[in-house]
């Protein structure tokens, strides 16, 4: 077979070094990529950014479906798109209140007041936030500079009713709540804080009716479902109260008011075992609750379990005298006749000032003093008081001070702060030193605040731990606050009599 011989092609010279030059530059990449000299950019697709609003609406409706902390959560993430709008402050603060983290809503709500001096919600939220704190006269002030700013609307009148109330002002309270409600039949701080208003006066049908409105208007929010339960135990209806009770932990499981409520109706059924597994929990909630630590006490008391109870009852004792510390308001320095040093402070002030919180956490109170006259032997004084609301350690330093006759002294007085028997307490003689200067530790305990049985019970647990030396003090404390206590006096009687049994 013939085979033709092929035919020799020419060889293109600028192919060959084209194909050369185009393999190296490839290897080079290739290199290069591998060192990671070259990085490739890879563009993301495009996705949408979230706005403050859709964030806030996301919080709305997580609010009304009663999920409180991830609502909370979101309106954060909406006030960290826009730092500064009091409109998100508002229902964030509000929200922090109704779960019980007043720190954080107290300090939320002044930075709107801040922001914002003439806003009306901003003014309201922060009346609420110090009143469910404890700060009533602070209260009070932010609630009417409220209405005063925008009297149409709902929630400040609201607000500024429970606070009413809270201060003991009924007509004021009453009226101030019906407003709320006149201006906003649907909102449902209005309808329950008139409710709360309408229980705290005794109209307890009035306040169920109230409460049962704001249920309508908002299933999901667990205080009222607590004041309910409270209000059902007015009437002698314990399954509903119990029934109310178990809502308002179900909403809010680590709320301590909520459990404590229900632990204590089940203490009054005698279901002692459900009354502990809840009063526990709500100590361990809040651990600066002393409602729930004199529960729980008392609790163990009856169950005879005394070594239990004694720690209970010193700390709420303890968490009382802090809450009372806490609303101390001002301190002043007057000249009294020294045969005339008593129980209430005589007209003769020469310093003054008013307290204020000195940290974040709340803990220590100053007051900066000025003379309370610019003119006369007072007008270059000065001095500070610092009061530690946990223990009651009280610094009080004075400068400039006059000397004063012989039969003069100076004695100090602590605005807001009672004794057990419900005098204004004072620091005693202040021991200015010749010139004028003061520096001097002292303590603010015991003050008004604990309550009575709370003594008397944590006393007869010493008694019969065989520590009469620790019951007396308790017992005298008792008596202090009710002169009469039948209680108090068998204890007293009790440890003298073991005393006497034991003597040789």
């Amino acid at each position: 077979m013939y085979i033709r011989p092929q035919k020799k092609r020419k060889t293109n010279l600028w192919l060959v070094v084209f194909l050369i030059a185009a393999i190296g530059l490839s290897l080079y990449v290739y290199t290069l990529v591998e060192e990671e000299e070259i990085v490739t950019t890879v563009v993301p697709t495009p996705t949408p950014t979230r706005s403050a609003f859709s964030y806030v609406t996301e919080a709305n409706g997580l609010y009304m479906q009663g999920e409180m902390d991830r609502a909370i959560d979101t309106y954060a993430r909406a006030l960290e798109l826009t730092p500064e709008d009091v409109s998100i402050m508002v229902p964030l603060a509000r929200l922090l209140i109704l779960e019980e983290r007043s720190v954080d809503a107290i300090e939320l709500a002044e930075r709107a007041v801040e922001l914002a001096p003439e806003s009306a919600p901003a003014h309201a939220v922060l009346c609420m936030a110090y009143d469910w704190a404890g700060y009533v006269t602070d209260a009070i002030e932010m609630g009417e500079r409220a209405v005063a700013l925008d009297p149409a609307y709902p929630e400040a009148h609201a607000y500024l009713a429970e606070a009413y109330i809270d201060a003991n002002l009924w007509s004021e309270a009453l009226e101030s709540a019906r407003r709320g409600v006149e201006l906003g039949p649907n909102n449902v701080d209005a309808r329950r804080d008139y409710g709360y208003v309408l229980e705290m006066v005794g109209d307890y049908w009035g306040a169920l009716s109230e409460y049962e409105r704001a249920v309508e208007i908002n299933p999901n929010l667990a205080h009222i479902y607590i004041d309910m339960g409270r209000t059902y135990l007015y009437l002698v209806d314990t399954p509903s109260a119990i029934r109310s009770f178990e809502r308002a932990v179900e909403l809010a499981p680590n709320r301590a008011q909520a459990l404590d409520w229900l632990g204590w109706t089940y203490r009054a059924i005698e279901e002692y075992g459900e009354a502990q597994r809840y009063l526990e929990r709500a100590v361990a909630a809040d651990p600066e609750y002393a409602t729930a630590f004199g529960h729980l006490g008392h609790l163990f008391w009856e169950r005879r379990n005394y070594e239990s109870a004694i720690p209970n009852l010193e700390q709420a004792i303890d968490l009382a005298y802090r809450e009372s510390r806490s609303e101390t308001e001002s301190f002043y320095v007057t000249v009294e006749w020294t045969e005339d040093v008593g129980a209430y402070p005589s007209l003769d002030v020469v310093m003054r000032g008013s307290f204020d919180w000195a940290d974040a956490e709340r803990t220590r109170r100053v007051a900066t003093l000025a003379p309370q006259s610019a003119v006369g032997r007072w007008a270059t004084a000065s001095g500070e008081v610092v009061l530690n609301v946990t223990d009651g350690a009280t610094t009080v330093r004075l400068e400039g001070m006059p000397a004063l006759a012989p039969e003069q002294v100076y004695v100090g007085w602590l605005e807001g702060l009672r004794t057990l028997d419900d005098l204004p307490f004072n620091t005693g003689v202040l021991p200015v030193t010749g010139s004028g200067s003061l520096d001097v530790e002292l303590l603010a305990e015991p003050v008004r605040g604990p309550r009575v049985e709370h003594f008397y019970t944590l006393g007869l647990c010493y008694y019969f731990m065989a520590r009469c030396e620790l019951a007396y003090p308790l017992f005298d404390a008792a008596l202090l606050i009710y002169p009469e206590n039948e209680l108090a006096l068998e204890g007293i009687r009790l440890c003298e009599e073991s005393e006497n049994a034991t003597a040789p």
